[in-house]
């Protein structure tokens, strides 16, 4: 039997189509630079951050729908119960919500996350943590600014950040999680959140690497200092699992081309995060460091050939050796696939200059292809 939607509904409905299928920009130039920067470094790891231009764009594109909300409300385009209904929209104070990242709108829409509402204050500034996700591949924590002084208003709200410090269960995340003996750590990346006064802070562990899982239910104390207040904020937040029933599989599919081993170690999918783990292994006398397999990238594309957007990757070679682990961690897919198709490809340097891309009509990276490491791998839950 088909349900019948007032006008009302309706309205509602369809500008919380509006608010999903807003598209966000995003600039993989900063984000592949900074890839290459860290060619002589033992430790690979590249985030799914954006360039302050891309930043503003992004808050230029969450200011409009807010600006575009209160321009229909006031302006008597809608009815007065639409417009009382509009603050009952779910995700319209949601830092989730708004992020553009799908994953944390399925957590925002599924109730996949906790709110714990929990804030710290010093010298007229606050700092609060209204929403936070755990799926067991990466927590989200949303991190919200309050202040009237204009010292603490002046720039975005990552960038007033001046160190973070995780501890869980009281003992420090790298002391504890990381892998031993090595300078791998598991480092934070922020993303933007609603507004210039809100951020997600986001990390995972380094379990596929040597380190230690995060528990399923645990306290994460946060330490956050900020220029000019002398004592550090500190947040103290309940996390739990927020998923059942996450899909793992462990392929251990190899593929080689040239002098590169290639192996799909792990694929994990969760409602937030599509996640795999994948090894290249060179001959025992060469280096990852100086390797075109340094810069080997990766793309996901389910059975209809819908391309996943990737979140983070980070990647470890012990020692500087000739084994690289990487972890990459994608958004997740809408929908149950039968198989998952893994693509490898590199980003095309200019030939006379190496410290710059070779640019597509999109302004992107041109990208070159290694069909001999693709994988396509079948999804039997």
């Amino acid at each position: 039997m088909s349900t019948h939607l007032n006008p009302e509904d309706k309205e509602i409905e369809h500008l919380q189509k509006l608010i999903r299928n807003t598209p966000l920009q995003v600039d993989l130039i900063d984000r592949t630079m900074e890839r290459y920067s860290k060619l002589k470094t033992r430790r690979y790891n590249r985030s799914s951050f954006r360039s302050k231009r891309v930043r503003n764009t992004f808050f230029g594109t969450s200011a409009a729908l807010v600006m575009a909300f209160t321009l229909v409300v006031s302006t008597g385009f809608i009815s007065p119960t639409m417009a009382s209904s509009l603050k009952q929209v779910p995700g319209m104070n949601s830092i989730f919500q708004l992020a553009g990242d799908l994953g944390l709108q399925t957590a925002d829409e599924k109730g996949l996350l906790s709110k714990p509402n929990l804030s710290d204050t010093h010298d007229g500034l606050t700092l609060s943590v209204p929403e936070v996700m755990f799926d067991g591949t990466r927590v989200s924590i949303a991190l919200e600014r309050q202040t009237t002084d204009k010292r603490f208003l002046n720039t975005e709200l990552p960038l007033l950040l001046d160190d973070l410090i995780f501890s869980i269960n009281g003992e420090e995340i790298n002391s504890s999680y990381a892998p031993k003996n090595t300078s791998n750590s598991i480092d934070s990346y922020t993303i933007p959140g609603k507004n210039s006064n809100s951020t997600i802070i986001q990390f995972s562990d380094l379990r596929n690497q040597g380190g230690k899982s995060f528990p399923d239910k645990f306290d994460l104390t946060i330490s956050m200092s900020v220029s000019g207040i002398k004592q550090p904020f500190k947040i103290e937040i309940p996390v739990e699992k927020n998923t059942k029933n996450n899909l793992v599989f462990t392929p251990s599919l190899k593929r080689e081309y040239k002098n590169i081993d290639y192996t799909l170690e792990k694929v994990e999918l969760t409602p937030i995060t599509t996640s795999i783990t994948t090894r290249i292994k060179l001959p025992a006398n060469s280096k990852i460091s100086s390797s075109l397999a340094l810069w080997l990238s990766y793309e996901i594309y389910d059975d209809k050939g819908k391309q996943l957007n990737l979140i983070s990757n980070n990647g470890w070679s012990a020692t500087d050796g000739n084994v690289l682990i990487n972890d990459s961690r994608f958004e997740p897919f809408i929908s149950l696939p039968k198989e998952i198709t893994i693509k490898v490809y590199k980003d095309i340097l200019k030939k006379d200059d190496k410290s710059k891309f070779e640019l597509g009509k999109d302004g992107n990276p041109k990208k070159e292809y290694f069909p001999d490491l693709e994988i396509t791998y079948p999804i039997n839950p």
